[in-house]
């Protein structure tokens, strides 16, 4: 026994699919970033400030910590995108993790702990509704290319 399929629309449904696809990754890159400068933003509300300017020793002023956020897409193709969020000030593992207090001979005084606020604000920024509001939106684009 053989069965006869057909299907009606099946090069035009194609078409769209291709259209679909091709515009996948430049909108999954431009929901991904949306969602990635939330996070920035609430990185930077939650960082500790000392409420102090520091220099260095050339008398350069350095950037205040929660100014030291930086955010990139990276991957080449949809599979593979991901947001990178970093901190690039020298000093943002000791307040995050904590750090020994020495004497300038190398003694150890005591010990200061971390603030472990990047960890409390990536779990906030899990438990809200973010990141399920905007994969929401990019498939009801994603739907509509397809329509």
């Amino acid at each position: 026994m053989s069965a006869d399929f057909y299907f009606e629309n099946l090069d035009e449904f194609r078409k769209k699919l291709d259209i679909a696809v091709k515009e996948y990754t430049e909108s999954a890159e431009r929901h991904l970033q949306s969602c990635g400068n939330k996070l920035k933003k609430r990185a930077q509300e939650n960082t500790p400030s000392s409420g102090q300017t520091r220099k260095n020793g050339k008398g350069k002023t350095i950037k205040p910590l929660s100014k030291s956020w930086k955010g990139k897409i990276t991957g080449l193709s949809a599979n593979d995108i991901q947001y990178e969020l970093r901190n690039t000030s020298k000093v943002y593992h000791l307040v995050e993790r904590g750090h020994v207090q020495k004497t300038p001979g190398g003694r150890v005084t005591g010990f200061t702990q971390g603030k472990h606020f990047f960890d409390k604000v990536v779990n906030d920024f899990k438990a809200s509704n973010e990141i399920e509001g905007e994969l929401e939106k990019f498939m009801q684009e994603v739907k509509k290319k397809l329509e």
